[in-house]
């Protein structure tokens, strides 16, 4: 038996759709995403560092309604260029990484380089604040 086979038996279901026909585990499943997203990752930072949208956006120079439509699902299709704008005016770095599948040495090694990068940020972080 083949997979189309085995779905047709099942009652034509994929295990994702199986799974939210459970709406308990739907709504999990879907907040797990929302959190996923740059734009809450951005609204975290911004609680983390006080910042408003109407300072984030004096910060940047753009306006508030711009930040808003951002902070609403906008950065989903936002150029590098813009979230590394934005994180700028947060004092953090955003950069996008690629990270090999299969290759354990090669992902041991981009860990490693995250750690490094992460340390620093937090040096740097702490230096800031104790100015």
């Amino acid at each position: 038996m083949n997979a189309i086979e085995a779905r047709k038996r099942r009652g034509g279901s994929t295990l994702s759709e199986r799974i939210r026909k459970n709406p308990k585990r739907a709504a999990h499943i879907d907040g797990l995403v929302a959190e996923a997203t740059i734009e809450h990752t951005l609204q975290q930072i911004m609680e983390l560092e006080n910042v408003s949208a109407a300072e984030l956006a004096r910060r940047v120079k753009a306006r508030p309604p711009q930040i808003s439509r951002d902070l609403h699902g906008g950065l989903s299709k936002a150029r590098v260029s813009r979230l590394a704008t934005l994180a700028d005016a947060l004092g953090y770095d955003f950069f996008p990484m690629f990270i090999p599948h299969g290759d354990v040495e090669k992902r041991k090694a981009v860990s490693e380089v995250m750690k490094d990068v992460l340390s620093g940020a937090r040096q740097k972080k702490a230096a800031r604040r104790a100015v």
